[in-house]
């Protein structure tokens, strides 16, 4: 391992089409990402794969994105600009499939960018608070760069790459991206109270993160035995935690630990993570895997949607003609939870949109793909209420979901 000089004559011996891989979400290296924005010419051509990229995102802006070709598993944010200018090619691959895609050269890889935690003892660095599908592109990868960052916490879990792998580092100039927990409104807490209402003790929890996921957990401090079992663990996890309202005590899998393939949250909370045995990291391969969450019994899978239809399907990634998302791990846990007997798939929405027209329709624009299919779901939740569907027959189904609907629009929906 080498102090790292100049990013593109490392990838340039490289086969062209071998592509970049950076580190996801919070632990975006924003030095090599600085560098691959500066050499972006040098490296014409290269696809660069990323998943919602946290902080700067210089390689997404002109002119380095016009000479690379930008694909992410996950947008964010940092690529909202980039995927509306079309510079942005999304994978609408579900995040348990990735880690494989890697290994079997469906994404060929030639570099992975890091952000890591300094050698320890053993001769390992840590991925720190974002492990999905980092150790299959390591594996794939003949060269890895890393950029070194002490404030990187030790996770448990399966986080560790051997110091040996990587080629060349850089000093980081920031900490892992911290996100500051949002409030909610009036309509995200309504609409939390009829999601918390459906969770029973014992239940295995997935959920999003954002103001209505934290919103969903502070109203489930009277339960006794939860679990967790998630894509990101967050702040508002971490109060259920310690006051061992989340004991995982129940779990048929990874009995006793909070799972999760990333972390998301404020500073403290990563301080607070740092070799914390209560909270464990793994690849997406675990965490999403439809074999293992279907051992787990009970599992609750929360999420949310952007329009639904009243057939039962779901849209999850366009805004009008804005594609904003792509499904990410939403069909992984879905599929999972409404599977089980005792499992539940809920998905979230308000009734409304902000220009006050209905996200529930008589059918999904034939040009937007449904993310989930009806049989992917057993309750929606609006503001207005919760429609149980699983099992409905397709009239009480469009029933059920016109009756939750915005009062302005239920009685078009019941004529529709």
């Amino acid at each position: 391992m080498k102090p790292l000089a100049t990013l593109a004559e490392l990838i340039a011996r490289l086969p062209a089409d071998r592509g970049i891989v950076l580190h996801s979400a919070a632990a975006h290296p924003t030095v090599l990402a600085r560098k691959l924005a500066e050499e972006a010419e040098a490296l014409r051509g290269r696809r660069v794969y990323t998943l919602m990229p946290l902080g700067l995102v210089p390689y997404a802006e002109p002119p380095a994105r016009d000479a690379l070709e930008i694909a992410t598993f996950l947008p964010g944010a940092g690529l909202r600009a980039a995927l509306d200018a079309g510079r942005v090619t999304p994978l609408r691959q579900p995040l348990s499939t990735v880690p494989d895609g890697f290994a079997r050269g469906d994404y060929p890889v030639g570099a992975v960018l890091l952000r890591v935690s300094p050698p320890d003892a053993g001769g390992r660095v840590s991925l720190g608070v974002s492990v999905d599908y980092m150790k299959a592109a390591v594996e794939a990868a003949p060269l890895v760069i890393a950029e070194i960052d002490p404030r990187m916490p030790v996770v448990q879990g399966d986080a560790w790459i051997p110091a040996s792998r990587i080629a060349a580092w850089v000093d980081a100039v920031d900490a892992p991206h911290a996100v500051k927990p949002q409030p909610a409104d009036a309509i995200e807490e309504a609409i939390a109270s009829h999601v918390a209402s459906l969770v029973e003790d014992g239940a295995v929890l997935q959920l999003g993160v954002g103001s209505l996921p934290d919103q969903v957990l502070g109203r489930l401090g009277h339960l006794r035995h939860l679990g967790l079992h998630t894509g990101i663990v967050a702040d508002s996890a971490r109060p259920l935690i310690e006051r061992g309202v989340i004991d995982n005590s129940t779990k048929e899998v990874f009995a006793g630990a909070s799972i999760a393939t990333m972390a998301l949250g404020s500073a403290e909370f990563y301080a607070w993570l740092d070799r914390n045995a209560a909270v464990e990291l793994h690849p997406c391969t675990v965490t999403h895997s439809g074999g293992l969450l279907r051992r787990l019994t009970r599992l609750c899978a929360i999420n949310s949607a952007l329009q639904v239809d009243l057939q039962g399907r779901v849209n999850a990634e366009w805004a009008g003609r804005r594609r904003i998302a792509v499904p990410g791990g939403l069909p992984d846990f879905a599929r999972a939870a409404s599977s089980l007997e005792g499992g539940r798939s809920i998905i979230a929405l308000r009734s409304t949109d902000r220009s006050s027209a209905s996200t529930i329709l008589d059918s999904l624009p034939a040009e937007v793909p449904a993310s989930l299919e009806p049989h992917e779901v057993d309750f929606f939740v609006t503001e207005h209420g919760v429609a149980a569907v699983r099992g409905c027959p397709p009239a009480e189904r469009r029933k059920a979901m016109a009756a939750i609907a915005h009062p302005a629009h239920r009685e078009a929906l019941a004529r529709a």
